[in-house]
């Protein structure tokens, strides 16, 4: 784990949580452009503003597993809902209750 490192003056960080951890100043582009490029290669880098972790910059490929898992989930409550028990509505009466 990342030790907080406060820039004089800005108390911004940049933290890489991968090992070995490293410390970045937020304020720093050619540093900042580091971790962004390390994020290629899929390192996390946690941004941080005074000690709180406040962003990350992240590889794309976390995101799309993100949304995947999150599409996922919905698919998974959409097929439980379809197999409760119950009376269907047709689709004209929703509407037609819901005043549309």
């Amino acid at each position: 784990m990342a030790a907080a490192h406060r820039e004089p003056g800005n108390g911004r960080t940049v933290r890489v949580m991968s090992e070995p951890a490293h410390e970045l100043p937020a304020d720093d582009p050619a540093r900042l452009a580091r971790a962004i490029d390390d994020a290629r290669r899929g390192v996390i880098t946690h941004v941080a503003i005074g000690g709180e972790r406040v962003a990350a910059i992240v590889p794309e490929s976390v995101i799309e597993a993100l949304r995947a898992a999150e599409d996922a989930a919905d698919a998974a409550e959409a097929d439980a809902a379809m197999d409760e028990p119950g009376q269907d509505i047709p689709w004209d009466a929703v509407k037609a209750e819901l005043g549309r």
